[in-house]
């Protein structure tokens, strides 16, 4: 139908009647929008409004297509005008997608506003719409931390022919070198529109490396009209490729022996929900499948499951142990094997626009927290399949992010990333010949002058904790993990202040401007801290911890020192362990890293903040006391 657009703008007879105009030009954005064309139905639409642009069903429908084929800028801009007129009766979801839209436009200030409203008016707050919104308020406090940020990953935006103005995702290097990947590619008209939508499919292509380059893309291992083939992967033999294949208005996981080419269905999945993106990987010595599905026993939308690839069956699919799995969506899985680490993407979770890719490891059995991966990483768009050699650092991702290869609106398409983690110096390397003392003291003081542009960074907890009732001054926890758990419990800190509008409503600030913001900051400070160290500096961070005055001051004391050892934990287990050698002071290159501790307890809380056992409004969900319950990173000095 787009390839037609052109022609019917031009051929509409001017004195045809405005209302079959109108009703014209709809039918057919209806029509567009179900076969999935949704560009296309945006133009329609687009047409349709020209005649009569205060018509709020047709606002809504191009909003809707708008949003699913990622203009995002112009979609937010109708959702708001739906939103102004109906105010959430006919439409309850604009407002929510209005913050969506903001996010992945890059709007930060304004998807702030929008998710506080979105939260503000949700009844249950423990709904997923409450989860999503009190995310997205710390995905905000997130993306603020991370602005300018440049750390220590480069990213490259590979060129054209492996790219393409149409979009390429789901990118695995072989065993050669050459990258194969899926992209729905066809040969364009002078209006963008699809010469030959027959053979639009998408597909499975190789490109190797040619010079400085890539060569270009070939169907890869082969290719079947009127199939959508994507998501190849192969077993862990090399002698079997796994991919998505749609024929026919169904959609499965086939199994293709190289040899042979024979193609089998892979068994064990059953006929219900949807199964995609296949990855195979070792874990514990057995051959694994991970994949995202639909399908009944997640936790809502996408999930991340497993199982045991036997053949070309899987056997005992779950969902992924740990905390991974959200009531969002979950997709994109690559587990490396190297350093245990699972990389994957998600729009649920705390990020800063559309989906984030996210990191987890695995231990004892069960995956961790989601980490945010950062930037550059990340960006408001959508950021996919990411790929990571433990070996080398090097990986690939898909984003369909401003400077992708457009044609229709500058994030209309994805475009195939090359990224390069760092990667730790092999034990017993001797530290690199310095060149240049005066340039290299330099270089120190201005980290150091950097770390110390970042302070004072206060990291919050629930009363407490860790490790609540206890005495110790040490303890086994780690600050991320508090933080997840004390984020977790938000929902209850709003009950506490209920029927109190206003209450909540500084509470909400909070959380999202002192909690969360500081774990964001924590994690931006973590990426200049390394950057200094693996430069071979001695760097000493003072911390102060507080504690509110519901307990005794010697056990607030020691509470305080519990909360500086989960900072330093939480160093030690950052990157995989990466900054351990400075906290140790093992460290071939001679950097080194030490944290001293200046507790407090009572003695410095607040005289205006509870401590009565009978008053938990205030002593416990009050912002008084809440504020209270932080360390803080407060200085940055050259270590002895």
């Amino acid at each position: 139908m787009m390839k037609h657009l052109a022609t019917l703008l031009l051929l509409w007879p001017p004195a045809a009647c405005a209302a079959q105009g109108l009703a014209q030009w709809t039918a057919w954005g209806d029509a567009a929008f179900a076969r999935g064309d949704h560009y296309g139905a945006s133009r329609f639409y687009g047409e349709a409004l020209q005649r009569d642009p205060g018509r709020m069903v047709l606002q809504w429908k191009q909003a809707e297509a708008c949003r699913l084929s990622d203009q995002y800028p112009e979609a937010a801009a109708l959702y708001e005008r739906v939103y102004r007129k109906d105010i959430g009766r006919q439409y309850p979801e604009a407002l929510r997608w209005l913050g969506e839209m903001q996010l992945c436009a890059g709007d930060r200030a304004g998807a702030l506003a929008t998710w506080r409203k979105v939260l503000q008016k949700e009844k249950d707050k423990g709904s997923p719409t409450a989860e999503r919104a009190v995310n997205a308020i710390r995905g905000c406090a997130l993306a603020d931390s991370l602005a300018g940020v440049t750390g220590t990953i480069t990213l490259e935006h590979l060129p054209e022919p492996l790219n393409s103005y149409a979009s390429e995702f789901a990118a695995r290097p072989d065993s050669t070198g050459a990258l194969v990947m899926s992209s729905l590619r066809g040969e364009l008209d002078k209006d963008n529109a699809v010469v030959d939508t027959a053979a639009y499919h998408v597909a499975i292509y190789r490109s190797g490396p040619v010079g400085d380059g890539w060569g270009p893309p070939q169907h890869y291992p082969d290719s079947v009209p009127g199939e959508d083939r994507a998501n190849g992967t192969w077993t862990l033999d090399g002698r079997r490729f796994l991919f998505t294949r749609c024929a026919n208005g169904t959609c499965g996981i086939v199994v293709q022996d190289l040899a042979t080419g024979a193609l089998l269905p892979l068994e064990g999945l059953g006929p219900e929900g949807r199964h995609t993106q296949p990855m195979v990987a070792r874990v514990d010595g057995i051959e694994r499948l991970l994949l995202a599905s639909d399908r009944a026993g997640g936790k809502g939308g996408m999930d991340l499951w497993w199982g045991r690839l036997e053949g070309h069956a899987v056997r005992d699919l779950r969902p992924l142990p740990g905390t991974v799995n959200t009531v969002g969506n979950e997709c994109c899985p690559f587990f490396d094997a190297v350093s245990g680490t699972l990389y994957f993407s998600s729009d649920h979770l705390p990020g800063i626009g559309g989906h984030d890719i996210f990191t987890s490891t695995l231990e004892h059995e069960a995956f961790g927290a989601p980490r945010h991966a950062g930037v550059p990483m990340n960006s408001p768009a959508n950021d996919l399949y990411p790929v990571v050699d433990g070996r080398t650092g090097a990986g690939f991702l898909s984003s369909n992010r401003a400077g992708s290869l457009a044609r229709k609106g500058e994030t209309c398409c994805s475009d195939i990333y090359r990224f390069q983690l760092p990667v730790p110096p092999a034990p017993g390397l001797p530290p690199p010949d310095s060149m240049g003392t005066a340039i290299a003291d330099t270089t120190a003081e201005r980290r150091l002058t950097s770390l110390r542009e970042k302070l004072p960074i206060r990291l919050y907890f629930h009363n407490d904790e860790p490790d609540p009732r206890s005495w110790d001054t040490i303890t086994t926890a780690d600050y991320g993990r508090t933080y997840h758990a004390y984020a977790a419990l938000y929902p209850e800190y709003r009950k506490a202040w209920q029927p109190d509008t206003s209450g909540i409503a500084r509470l909400e600030r909070f959380f999202a401007d002192e909690v969360d913001r500081g774990h964001a900051q924590l994690n931006a400070f973590i990426v200049l801290l390394k950057q200094a160290l693996d430069e071979g500096q001695r760097i000493e961070l003072q911390v102060r911890g507080f504690a509110s005055p519901l307990a005794r001051s010697d056990y607030n004391r020691n509470l305080s020192l519990r909360r500086i050892e989960s900072l330093v934990h939480h160093l030690e287990r950052t990157d995989h362990g990466a900054l351990l050698p400075y906290l140790e002071g093992t460290a071939p290159n001679g950097g080194r890293l030490r944290i001293v501790k200046l507790p407090y307890g009572k003695s410095r809380a607040d005289a205006g903040v509870s401590d009565r056992l009978d008053d938990l409004r205030h002593s416990v969900y009050g912002l008084g006391a809440a504020r209270e319950r932080r360390i803080e990173i407060e200085q940055v000095v050259e270590a002895p």
